[in-house]
């Protein structure tokens, strides 16, 4: 039968692409550190920094997918232990610095990554509705984010992203190009489909750059969402003080610990939320066009394991190569997979009314 490895099944990501993937029929051997409770023999202990580990983990498995993180310190460690079992690879991380450890590496079998909510989704959700746009789009905004928790690996991987490339605050995309400081930070925002005032923090990903360059859009505006500015100034001081001492791993821990108190804070009293709005413009039959898109879920881990496991089915039956999960799995029918997944609470699309333009609501998908 064919086996799946998944590197830190135990954690959020890795054990929500663990179930769906179990529903789909496959054998899934788990990989933990040795917290995990769970004793049946599916589940086996692995250390990412320990090579034998490693190779034992992978043999026999025909696709390996790492959940595990924080990716920054990991890189391509789980990468070259699939690779040399000839196992085909899906990593729900990754974003630039593993664009770049691929090239290097120029690997035989098929590797798939940035298979998450962002990178990942955060670029298939668009390009779906590109698809079903009327005409020809020419701008794109986008608002995500939300009240939840923050993992410490997820903490240390928004911090070391502050390092390794992988976008640029308060950046937007304008009349076809990258154009830095564009947009500022916003305090008390009301966005169509989110609860209550939040902040507002622009930001331009590698992701988003290309999105926009391959779809021909003028112009692209990214927003993170947060109850309020505190995390948003805590990365900014920590990248400032991680740029002077990148290898200082008692700072990363700190700054890790500080990140993700301040998402529990956050939390504290609230129902957690996490929220996906893209507003889509351009022309069609004589008249400006704009569809809606709101995705409301309660927690992004599981979206995040969900685009994993997506992937994961894709290279297995053959309709996904090798790069970046948003620019490899066609978006219609990764949507459609996702959908069919309890991994959110809805999906809306809708066209807005616009002047002289008649008003089509399509409703939940």
């Amino acid at each position: 039968m064919t086996t799946i490895g998944i590197v830190g099944a135990s954690g959020a990501v890795g054990s929500a692409a663990a179930a769906l993937l179990r529903v789909e029929g496959l054998t899934i051997r788990a990989g933990h550190r040795g917290g995990a409770t769970d004793a049946s023999p599916d589940w086996r202990r692995v250390d990412v920094f320990d090579d034998a580990s490693l190779a034992a983990f992978c043999s026999g498995c025909a696709l390996v997918l790492n959940a595990a993180g924080p990716s920054s310190l990991i890189g391509d460690r789980v990468l070259r232990a699939a690779l040399a079992a000839g196992a085909d690879y899906v990593d729900a991380y990754g974003g630039e610095a593993m664009a770049l450890q691929l090239a290097r590496l120029a690997p035989t079998r098929r590797v798939v990554h940035s298979a998450g909510v962002f990178p990942g989704l955060s670029a298939l959700l668009p390009a779906w509705m590109a698809e079903r746009f009327p005409g020809r789009p020419r701008s794109l905004k986008i608002w995500a984010g939300g009240r939840e928790r923050c993992t410490p690996a997820a903490a240390r991987d928004v911090l070391l992203s502050t390092l390794d490339g992988f976008g640029r605050a308060g950046a937007a995309w304008r009349d076809g190009r990258l154009s830095a400081q564009a947009l500022a930070p916003e305090d008390d925002a009301e966005i169509v489909g989110v609860p209550g005032r939040v902040h507002l923090q622009p930001f331009l990903s590698g992701e988003t750059e290309r999105l926009a360059a391959r779809l021909g859009l003028d112009s692209a505006e990214w927003r993170n969402i947060a109850p309020d500015g505190a995390a948003s100034r805590l990365i900014a001081r920590y990248a400032g003080l991680l740029a002077l001492s990148p290898d200082d791993a008692e700072l990363l821990e700190r700054g890790a610990t500080e990140l993700a108190a301040t998402a529990q804070a956050q939390l504290a009293g609230h129902r957690p939320y996490y929220r996906m709005v893209a507003e889509m413009d351009g022309w069609a039959d004589g008249g400006r066009r704009r569809l809606r898109a709101v995705l409301r879920a309660e927690d992004s881990y599981r979206i995040s394991g969900a685009v994993a496991a997506a992937a994961a089915l894709a290279l297995l039956d053959g309709s996904a190569a090798g790069g970046p999960a948003a620019d490899v799995l066609l978006p219609g029918p990764t949507l459609a997979r996702l959908e069919s997944w309890p991994i959110w609470q809805r999906l809306d699309l809708a066209e807005l009314a616009m002047a002289g333009t008649p008003t089509i609501e399509e409703g939940a998908l």
